[in-house]
Order: C-alpha cells, then sequence, then structure tokens
C-alpha cells in the first residue's frame, strides 16, 4: 500500500485529496497532513510517507523553500509538486532540488493518482506541456527529464534490463537515454556517471 501525506494551506484541497484516496483502500492511506511548509522537514520525518504533494504557493515558507527542506531532511522523500502555474523557472528548480513529480491542480483526480503511483513506482510524472517548459529551461547541458529518470535509475543499481521494465519503455530505447546521459556528463561508464551526476547535484544521496 503506497502512504500519501499533502502539504497545501486550502483546507478544501487537503480533503479532496483524502477523499480521492479513499476511493481507492486497497491501494492508498493518506499518512497526515500540513497547511503550511514551516517545519516541512520534521513533518516527512515524522509521518515518512511513500509519495508527498507539496503546494508549490504557500504564504510563509512557500514550496520550493519547504521541498530544500525536505530533501535534507529526508533525501529519499519522492515529492509531487501542486501548483496552478507552469512557470517554468519553478519547475527547473523543483526538479533541480529534487521533486519527482510536477501537476497542474485542475488535473483531474484520475490524472492525481497516476501521477503517484508513478513517482511511488520510482518513475518521473509531468504533464507533457510541464515537460516541455522544463526541458526548454535546462537546455542541452542538463539532463532532460527522461534521462534523469534513467540516470535515477542506473545509480540504484537498476540494469537497462529493469529500468525498460520499471519504465514502460524498450531496451533499445534504454541504451538511447544511457548513451544521452554519459554525453551530457562526458563520461563512459555507469559508476563515473553516477559519481559526476552526484558533483554536480543531478542526484541527491539517501
Amino acid at each position: 500500500m503506497t502512504s500519501v501525506a499533502i502539504i497545501d494551506d486550502h483546507a478544501m484541497v487537503r480533503r479532496g485529496v483524502e477523499f480521492m484516496l479513499q476511493t481507492c483502500p486497497d491501494e492508498f492511506c493518506f499518512a497526515g497532513e500540513s497547511a503550511g511548509g514551516e517545519g516541512a522537514g520534521s513533518f516527512v520525518r515524522s509521518v515518512q510517507p511513500d509519495v508527498l504533494l507539496l503546494d508549490i504557493r504557500m504564504p510563509g515558507t512557500n514550496g520550493i523553500a519547504a521541498l530544500r527542506e525536505i530533501i535534507l531532511a529526508r533525501p529519499a522523500q519522492r515529492v509531487i509538486m501542486l501548483t496552478t502555474s507552469e512557470a517554468d523557472n519553478d519547475v527547473y528548480e523543483a526538479v533541480r532540488i529534487g521533486a519527482k513529480g510536477y501537476l497542474m491542480k485542475d488535473r483531474d483526480s484520475g490524472e492525481l493518482l497516476a501521477a503517484i503511483r508513478a513517482v511511488a513506482a520510482g518513475k518521473m510524472y509531468m504533464p507533457e506541456s510541464v515537460r516541455s517548459l522544463y526541458e526548454q529551461r535546462s537546455g542541452m547541458l542538463d539532463m532532460t527529464v527522461r534521462e534523469m529518470e534513467v540516470l535515477d535509475l542506473m545509480a540504484r543499481g537498476f540494469t537497462n534490463s529493469d529500468i525498460a521494465r520499471i519504465l514502460e519503455i524498450s531496451r533499445d530505447t534504454v541504451k538511447g537515454y544511457v548513451k544521452g546521459v554519459y554525453e551530457k556528463l562526458d563520461v563512459s561508464d555507469r559508476v563515473t556517471a553516477t559519481t559526476e551526476a552526484y558533483r554536480r547535484g543531478f542526484l541527491r544521496r539517501d
């Protein structure tokens, strides 16, 4: 079962997420909630959800600042940012810090559940419009979203066959992404790629 928590300053959003999770009681459980970003690190250490939904626009400590605190407190925490804005700077910064998903609040419950499932399974999740904005902002010197997924799984010791199964793509496609990762990091093997990715901040240690 996947445990899900939320940090959002709107009570109606928190209640809506809780109700949505209750429609799939055999798959999800509601782990907890917070109405603001203050103390976000302590919150995730206490609740330890599999997936955290984090509002990016909150008074006081906003979602970006809260995300930094969360990743410092619990580096392996999987976070989906919730927002009403597709601002590319927010997308880039959130993913750079460590967010694994980015979803507009106007999407339906089915898409939110799909995002939670994907992130819980070790994938990244972005609507195509948000993905495009991120990749435009990141440019050729940085990883694309898919390359970051492959890099993360490589660093965790998964083989190309494992990655193909997890991401539901072919082994040849995985090989193409691995080649792209090597080229962008200017390396020729997995160990060096992982070391260089940590050095550049593409990956964070658990």
